[in-house]
């Protein structure tokens, strides 16, 4: 089974140059980038993630960089949300909400959407998960 991989946040700058959009694909052990760099100091820490994505134990997660100060003050991280090939659309609009959940602006409405792509997801229907949470998302307050 396929795993994909993109970051969803980004704090500071990322000393690999990671940037959201970029991609990569790990398919058994083997990591080919789609789009962008792939940071060793980063892939440190997926084993355990892509471990339960390809056991069908779970379809997406997140997970942060152990963080890069390379000549830099500051530490600098980048979070990257993973999933199975065949929900990777669901994975990455779950984790646009989540961001916007966890900036406050969920709402009443948006979290019942939410509820309802979680309870498809576990039941394996991906296509009716990612239409659940695109109207989740629909339903966020505004970015302020």
């Amino acid at each position: 089974m396929k795993v994909l991989a993109s970051p969803s946040r980004i704090s500071g700058k990322c000393p690999a140059g990671h940037q959201i959009g970029d991609e990569f694909m790990i398919e058994r052990t083997i990591v080919r980038p789609v789009k962008g760099p792939i940071c060793h100091v980063a892939l440190s820490a997926f084993t355990d993630q892509v471990t339960q994505i390809q056991r069908r134990e779970r379809v997406t997660s997140h997970l942060s960089c152990p963080g890069c100060s390379f000549n830099s003050d500051k530490e600098n991280r980048v979070v990257f949300v993973l999933g199975c090939e065949d929900a990777w659309e669901l994975s990455k609009k779950y984790s646009e909400y989540n961001w916007a959940r966890i900036d406050g602006r969920e709402t009443k409405t948006s979290q019942r959407y939410r509820d309802l792509c979680w309870k498809f997801t576990q039941e394996g229907n991906y296509t009716e998960a990612e239409r659940a949470i695109e109207q989740a998302i629909k339903h966020l307050k505004p970015n302020s």
